[in-house]
């Protein structure tokens, strides 16, 4: 079977207090990805209203961003998080469709 391109969203809600902070943490995400296998694009989604933010990343397969998230790499980028941060987060990962 084909590898079909994957996408992976982090929905973060975050206080108004908070988001500076978010900011600084997730804006060089792009540049910390370079060179991490299957990955392909990496977006920081701000908005122009409200507090939601996006992360934004797309893999060539399922199996590249599970590999990601399992690896030591993954868990040093994610080591830092506070315990007790005011931010909710909601993952959703989707399978990218062709239309030929």
């Amino acid at each position: 079977m084909a590898n079909i391109m994957y996408v992976s969203m982090n929905r973060l809600r975050v206080p108004a207090d908070y988001a500076s902070h978010l900011e600084r943490a997730f804006g060089s995400g792009g540049e910390r990805m370079k060179g991490v296998p299957g990955f392909l694009e990496f977006l920081f989604l701000a908005p122009s209203e409200g507090d939601e933010y996006i992360v934004f990343t797309k893999w060539e397969s399922e199996a590249d961003f599970q590999n990601w998230t399992q690896s030591e790499a993954f868990q040093r980028a994610h080591a830092g998080g506070n315990p007790n941060s005011p931010v909710k987060s909601e993952l959703r990962n989707y399978a990218v469709k062709s239309h030929s």
